[in-house]
């Protein structure tokens, strides 16, 4: 099952400006069909300010049933 995004908090580690942003903790594959740019929309942060990005740690299960981090 793919979670529902939910509004979080994220502290950027290079420049450490604090701002929001959505984040599903989990991703199906084989129940719901989103593209690679969806999934990485979703699994990482880019921060506003210096542009870095920060992974979510988003868990995405494929559609073969093999899973990965994101």
């Amino acid at each position: 099952m793919t979670s529902p995004p939910r509004r979080i908090d994220v502290k950027c580690p290079k420049c450490h400006t604090f701002f929001e942003t959505y984040h599903k903790a989990s991703i199906n594959l084989k129940k719901d069909n989103f593209d690679k740019k969806y999934i990485e929309k979703i699994s990482i942060a880019k921060c506003p300010n210096c542009k870095f990005k920060i992974s979510l740690d988003t868990l995405v299960v494929r559609k073969d049933g093999t899973w990965q981090i994101d």
